[in-house]
C-alpha cells in the first residue's frame, strides 16, 4: 500500500505540474495562481527556499512537479504558436482579458494589510515603466522564428529576461509568459520550444540561457519574493498591480507591431476579439475566485480528514 501511495502521489504531482506548466505558457495566466488553487503553493515555496535544509524531502516533491511542468510547456507550445500566426488579434485580446481578470486577486492580496498611501508609489513607477516600454521597439527580438542571431547580448538578454520572468511567475496573479512578452522574448522562446524536434541544435542553443535563467530565477527569486511579500507585502503587490495595469498596452503594441496586417478592425474581427476578451476575463475571474479556492481547500481538508479516520 505504501508503494502504491508513493507512486499515486508522484503521478498526482506530475499532473499538478502539467497544469502549472500550461498556465505558465499562456500570457495572463499565473502559474502561481494555479499553485494556490491546487493548494500546493506554500509547499512549492517551502521546497525551493528550504532545499538546502530539507534536500531529500524537497526533491521528492519538486521533481514530479517540474517533470509535469516541462510536459505541459512542450505539449502546449505548438498550439499557442499556431494561434499567434493564424489569429493574432483575437489571441491578443484573450490574453488581455486574462490579465485584467487576474487583477482582483492581486488587489485583494494587496489589502490584506491596512492601506498606506505610500504604497501607491511603486504602482505609479511600474505603471509608468510599462507605458514607456510599450513604445520601445523590440521587433528585432520578438519573433516566432528561432532564426535569430544569438550573439553575446542576446544570450544574456535571454538569460536575465528568463530569470526575471521566472521570479515573477512565482507570485500569484503574475504571469511569467506575460513578462517574456513585455520583454519581447515570448515568441522567440515559444518558437524554440515548439520547433525543438525539427531544429534540435538551434532550439537547444536558444533554450540553454533560458533554462539557466529559469533555474536562477526560481531558486533565488523564490527567496527574494518570499522576503518582499513578508517584509513589504502591500508595496510588493501594488508594484505587481502597476505591472499588470500597464501590460495590456504593451502586449497590444507587441502583437500589433509584429502583424499589423492582421489587426484589421472590421466588424467580424472586432466581434471575435470582444468575445474571446470576455472569455479570458471570466476564466481569470473564476480562477481567482475566493469561493472556488474555498471549495478546493474544503475538499482537500475533507480528504485529509478521511485519511486520518
Amino acid at each position: 500500500m505504501s508503494i502504491l501511495k508513493k507512486y499515486t502521489s508522484f503521478i498526482v504531482n506530475i499532473i499538478y505540474g502539467c497544469i502549472i506548466g500550461v498556465a505558465n505558457i499562456i500570457p495572463g495566466v499565473s502559474g502561481g495562481t494555479m499553485a494556490v488553487m491546487l493548494n500546493i503553493y506554500d509547499k512549492l515555496i517551502d521546497s525551493f527556499t528550504g532545499i538546502r535544509r530539507h534536500f531529500k524531502e524537497s526533491l521528492k516533491f519538486l521533481v514530479p512537479v517540474l517533470i509535469g511542468a516541462v510536459i505541459g510547456v512542450f505539449a502546449f507550445s505548438k498550439l499557442i504558436k499556431y494561434l499567434i500566426e493564424v489569429c493574432p488579434m483575437p489571441l491578443c485580446f484573450f490574453f488581455i482579458g486574462l490579465i485584467l481578470g487576474s487583477l482582483p486577486l492581486v488587489f485583494r492580496k494587496s489589502l490584506e494589510t491596512s492601506f498606506r498611501p505610500a504604497s501607491l508609489i511603486p504602482l505609479v513607477v511600474f505603471l509608468g515603466a510599462m507605458t514607456a516600454l510599450a513604445f520601445i521597439n523590440t521587433e528585432g527580438k520578438d519573433t516566432a522564428s528561432i532564426e535569430i542571431t544569438l550573439d553575446v547580448f542576446n544570450w544574456f538578454y535571454l538569460l536575465f529576461g528568463s530569470a526575471f520572468a521566472a521570479m515573477c511567475m512565482i507570485i500569484p496573479g503574475v504571469s511569467g509568459s506575460m513578462i517574456l512578452m513585455i520583454l519581447g522574448l515570448y515568441a522567440t522562446v515559444l518558437g524554440a520550444i515548439s520547433d525543438i524536434l525539427h531544429n534540435f541544435i538551434n532550439s537547444c542553443m536558444l533554450l540553454l540561457p533560458v533554462g539557466i535563467g529559469v533555474i536562477l530565477g526560481i531558486v533565488f527569486g523564490a527567496k527574494l519574493i518570499d522576503i518582499c511579500i513578508k517584509k513589504l507585502p502591500q508595496q510588493t503587490f501594488f508594484a505587481i498591480i502597476g505591472l499588470m495595469l500597464g501590460s495590456p498596452l504593451v502586449i497590444y503594441m507587441k502583437f500589433q507591431s509584429r502583424r499589423p496586417d492582421s489587426f484589421s478592425f472590421d466588424p467580424l474581427n472586432i466581434a471575435i476579439s470582444a468575445v474571446v476578451f470576455a472569455v479570458g476575463l471570466l476564466i481569470a475571474l473564476a480562477f481567482g475566485s475566493e469561493k472556488i479556492k474555498a471549495k478546493l481547500e474544503n475538499k482537500n481538508n475533507d480528504n485529509k480528514t478521511k485519511k486520518i479516520s
